[in-house]
């Protein structure tokens, strides 16, 4: 497949995953004359009203029906809305949009004044709404135009599921009825400021999937690790102290957090307040997700909560590579392989080879994450990629992170170095760091550093990858995690940065 081909697959793929459905009623098929219709009740002398998100910003709420007719109007700069669903066919879907920011909430049976707030939390029992009427996510949903046919017992049902993750912090906050909260209509006070929202990526579908809910330093809330209010809030007030230094880290999964469930797997960011002298003076917010690229950290919005929070005298570490370079096979093998998919949300090419776009160019996109830096008043760092687990004779002979098969080929760790020279900003080379680090410890000892556990002591494991007999030769248990800080760490002071004096 050409270059060229690729790219418009690309932009019919891109097209179907980004944004709304228009504005345009979406029309069901008409029905054959022998089929028997269902008498259809408008409903009349309801008003919808509620608060779209926290309640800190203007949004456009969209209320779509049963039948793909819609109502809009824009909230006040508080979030603040308020519409006549009169006409409208139930059940009802209401979506408030800002930016990149979407918020869905579903109500089966409206009358009479209704308060219907839409919100991370409404999200997320839409989300679960989405995946019983078939969708991957609420983004699915909300592109078909029309609200899913839902009952007021299974909405009921969904609401409860928010209770092992919040329950505690709604009692905590002194909610009303904390132990049959429904978001929807309750008010959850301070509760929501501590939350953020966003939804997982399919790279099997290519599609945005389920709604997830991260605590404000971006630890996910599950009910293996429910919301406290008190650790909320004294995490937030200590990131958000004035004089207080952040080290934001973007990345993928080799820095992302992870849940107690999957113990002992650890991204490096995970646990890099370990290379500091005083957590206090110093707060390390790791926004690294798993499965993600430059780019793709992008469109999903996790860069603009970077760009919403960082300041000056902050430090933005940048570190990708893993998921950018799978740019395709040649021939490309049939969808939904990666191949076809996935260059339409997280491929990158390397290089500055003619005829690649800015959008799919590595560096150009690296160069987006060194902008926001620079504008806050930040100090970037771009790292390369830590090194796979590939050894061969006894040793990794080089970076594991080319990419040959394509009609772009090059070096991803290669392309992170040229673009910080461009660019005039500090590097940590991570990958020739790791590499060197591995090399020295032999390949049977860098399995106690790779995810390879003993399935006997982490049960998890015993039907997953991350065992001894099959280890996990990207990801890093606990000690693996914390050795790849320490040479980040390393990497800080090497470059002679100001955070270097707090540094271990």
């Amino acid at each position: 497949m050409n270059l060229n081909l690729r790219l418009s697959i690309v932009a019919m793929i891109g097209a179907s995953l980004i944004g709304c459905a228009s504005n345009a009623p979406t029309q069901a098929p008409a029905a054959s004359p022998a089929a028997a219709q269902p008498a259809v009740k408008p409903l009349a002398g309801v008003t919808l009203s509620g608060i779209a998100g926290a309640g800190q910003q203007k949004f456009t709420v969209t209320v779509y029906d049963a039948q793909g007719n819609r109502k809009s109007v824009a909230s006040d700069d508080k979030g603040a809305y308020s519409l006549s669903a009169d006409g409208l066919v139930a059940p009802l879907m209401l979506v408030a949009e800002a930016g990149r920011t979407q918020f869905v909430s579903l109500i089966a049976e409206p009358a009479g004044k209704v308060t219907a707030n839409i919100n991370a939390l409404t999200d997320f029992i839409a989300s679960g709404a989405a995946k019983d009427a078939k969708f991957q996510g609420p983004v699915g949903m909300v592109q078909s135009g029309k609200a899913p046919a839902v009952k007021a017992e299974a909405l009921k049902s969904r609401a409860a599921s928010l209770q092992p993750l919040l329950g505690a912090a709604l009692k905590e906050a002194g909610v009303a009825d904390a132990a049959s909260f429904d978001p929807v209509s309750g008010n959850a006070g301070e509760v929501l400021k501590y939350i953020r929202h966003n939804r997982g990526y399919l790279s099997s579908q290519g599609v945005l999937g389920e709604t997830s809910l991260f605590d404000s330093n971006y630890h996910e809330i599950t009910k293996l690790s429910p919301l406290s209010m008190a650790h909320a809030r004294a995490e937030a007030q200590a990131i958000a102290a004035p004089g207080v230094t952040r080290i934001f880290i973007a990345g993928d999964s080799t820095a992302s957090n992870y849940d107690v469930d999957v113990t002992p797997r650890n991204g490096w960011g995970q646990i890099f307040e370990r290379q500091l002298k005083d957590a206090k003076q110093v707060q390390v917010v790791n926004v690294a997700q798993s499965g993600r690229s430059s780019r793709s950290f992008i469109t999903e919005g996790w860069f603009d909560m970077i760009k919403a929070d960082i300041r000056k005298g902050d430090y933005l570490l940048v570190q990708f590579g893993h998921n950018d370079e799978k740019c395709g096979e040649e021939p490309p093998r049939p969808a939904p392989a990666r191949d076809v998919i996935d260059i339409a949300n997280l491929c990158t090419y390397p290089g500055t080879a003619a005829g690649v776009p800015a959008e799919m160019g590595f560096q150009k996109t690296l160069e987006k994450y060194i902008a926001i830096a620079k504008e806050a008043g930040a100090t970037p760092v771009l790292i390369t990629p830590v090194t796979r687990r590939q050894f061969k004779d006894g040793k990794i002979g080089g970076t594991t992170h080319t990419w040959g098969k394509g009609k772009v080929p090059g070096d991803y760790s290669q392309t992170i170095r040229d673009t910080a020279k461009a660019n005039k900003v500090a590097l940590v080379d991570l990958d020739q760091k790791s590499m060197d680090f591995f090399n020295k410890l032999g390949e049977a000892e860098s399995l106690n550093y790779y995810l390879a556990v003993d399935p006997a002591k982490y049960p998890y494991y015993a039907t997953q990858t991350g065992s001894r007999t099959k280890p996990d030769n990207t990801h890093f248990q606990e000690k693996g995690a914390e050795a790849i800080g320490g040479l980040v760490a390393q990497g800080l002071k090497e470059a002679k940065l100001p955070i270097a004096s707090q540094l271990k």
